[in-house]
């Protein structure tokens, strides 16, 4: 983890400015090298890039210019009904491959944001980032490359694993270690960054994000749980981050740690309940029907023999094969 101080924030600033002012090949051969080898067709979109996007007119434009581009790799803007000129910037881009935009009729929060994006999404990759300039795209490769390799199925950039190019907020870091915190008690993950928004994950593990119960903040800490309890690899990877040089967060710190404790709460109940299937000490796995009937998670389902998924602490997500 490195802190920079003040004359160092200079610096970076400059740095970061320039990276996204200048134009972006050089920044990303290493990233459409290694990609080369996964693309099977000419034309695929391998990469989706998701910008959820609300009242961000002083950074979108130089943030999309930033970015990777090639027609491999589609850029998702979500517009959260913004009521700035983030939309007149982005009609300045003089030239972006495979630029699309999404607009929401109102605003619906970072979680539907996402979510519109990935709806609209082709990648076998997505990536999400934020359009307020913080994310330095030189790291998308850090993030990706543990997907496409298959030593991770979901990846959390980590400001704590890498660089952070401005004061932190004390209730920023103590928000952030209490949640970690209660990932690796009670569902057995280190996440030290668990906010974070440049996250990239496989397109095969998307039934994380059915159903999903919050819309705002607290979608990023929902979906770390989901993907625990369904046992898919998450790795956390360095990253850069830069401070929020126009406008302010629009996280509501009381609305989210309030949404935070009830998420947890019901994914411990959620996990409770769906400890029913354990193998016992002759290997044999064991259906315990009478809590699966009890479960109001699961009280719709059919139970079936055949199951699809089962991860390293014997806990199942509720998808069964329907019975013939």
């Amino acid at each position: 983890m490195t802190i920079l101080s003040s004359s160092e924030d200079i610096t970076a600033d400059s740095l970061h400015k320039s990276i996204l002012k200048t134009p972006q090949d050089d920044h990303f051969q290493s990233l459409y090298d290694f990609m080369e080898k996964f693309i099977k067709r000419n034309d695929q979109v391998i990469m989706s890039i998701i910008l959820p996007m609300y009242n961000e007119e002083k950074t979108i434009k130089n943030v999309i210019e930033s970015l990777p581009d090639s027609k491999n790799i589609e850029v998702i803007v979500v517009n959260d009904n913004s009521t700035d000129n983030s939309l007149k910037e982005i009609d300045k881009i003089k030239k972006h491959l495979n630029l699309k935009i999404v607009t929401h009729k109102f605003n619906k929060g970072y979680g539907s944001a996402i979510l519109t994006g990935i709806k609209n999404s082709k990648g076998e990759v997505i990536v999400t980032m934020d359009s307020d300039g913080q994310h330095d795209p030189r790291d998308l490769l850090t993030l990706v490359r543990p997907i496409f390799t298959k030593e991770a199925d979901y990846t959390i950039g980590s400001r704590y694993l890498g660089t952070y190019f401005y004061q932190l907020p004390v209730s920023t870091r103590l928000g952030e270690l209490f949640v970690e915190k209660l990932l690796q008690i009670f569902f057995g993950k280190k996440i030290m960054n668990n906010q974070n928004g440049f996250r990239a994950f496989n397109r095969k593990i998307l039934t994380i994000f059915e159903n999903v119960r919050y819309d705002g903040y607290a979608f990023c800490t929902e979906q770390i749980l989901r993907a625990s309890i369904e046992g898919y690899k998450i790795k956390e990877c360095p990253i850069k981050l830069y401070d929020r040089k126009y406008g302010s967060s629009h996280v509501v710190l009381s609305k989210l740690a309030i949404n935070i404790f009830s998420l947890f709460f019901k994914y411990l109940v959620k996990k409770i309940q769906l400890t029913v299937i354990k193998k016992d000490r002759s290997g044999t796995l064991n259906i315990y029907e009478k809590a699966l009937k009890k479960s109001s998670e699961l009280k719709d389902l059919r139970i079936n023999r055949e199951l699809i998924y089962i991860n390293s602490k014997f806990f199942i997500e509720h998808r069964f094969t329907a019975p013939p």
